[in-house]
């Protein structure tokens, strides 16, 4: 520990430093775990900057017989979970995509931010859209939904619920199914519909398993 309350991480080899951290809450977490599947020995590092909101990381060094830095996944406000989530034996990384925060002066605490799975893959962790999939909700959900989530809406931004509903739909692989419900969803006595799916394309261009409209789609 250090005079201003940070720990430090330092990994040494053969009496030579090959690996070094100081943060708060630095620390070492499933040491000799195999995290990606090469049947060497890996490390998480952890470590979280402190203040009101940010940010959690964690460090995935490999141990085998040279030390192996396969990147840093960043957290930001949230957790990073590490979890066997298809039960092959090498566990993936849940984490939430913060990219709504603040959106369109939503307060932080009405954040929407869905979740992510990495898999480790290619030397380094991404998006495993295949394990983020989740059963279409029926109609009657989804009327029900509409219902609930646009209750008390009589103008202005849509609540921050409603259009999360229809990210985390987008996020769990229904992105189809998302931009028929806000279009339908969306009370017609209330302005600006288009004006907002407009930024929330734009929003969500470049996010995990990112999915436009289909009439945006190109098709080779």
């Amino acid at each position: 520990d250090t005079a201003a309350g940070d720990q430090i991480v330092d990994i040494a080899r053969a009496g030579h430093r090959v690996f070094a951290v100081r943060a708060f809450g630095a620390r070492l977490e499933l040491v000799g775990r195999d995290l990606t599947g090469d049947r060497s020995p890996d490390v998480v590092v952890r470590q979280y900057s402190g203040g009101m909101h940010c940010c959690s990381q964690a460090t995935v060094l490999g141990l085998g017989p040279t030390l192996v830095n396969y990147g840093t996944i960043d957290g930001a406000d949230g957790d990073i979970e590490f979890d066997d989530v298809n039960g092959d034996g090498v566990a993936e990384v849940k984490v939430n995509d913060f990219r709504f925060a603040y959106w369109r002066d939503h307060a932080f605490v009405e954040t929407q931010a869905p979740d992510v799975i990495l898999r480790f893959r290619n030397g380094g962790y991404q998006p495993a859209c295949d394990l983020m999939r989740e059963d279409a909700p029926d109609s009657a959900t989804l009327h029900r939904k509409a219902r609930e989530l646009t209750d008390g809406w009589n103008a202005g931004n849509p609540p921050a619920e409603f259009w999360g509903y229809a990210v985390d739909l987008i996020y769990g692989g229904q992105a189809d199914l998302a931009w028929r419900w806000l279009d339908r969803a969306w009370p017609r006595a209330i302005g600006g519909k288009d004006e907002f799916l407009q930024d929330l394309r734009d929003k969500l261009r470049g996010s995990p398993c990112w999915s436009p409209e289909p009439g945006e789609r190109v098709i080779s």
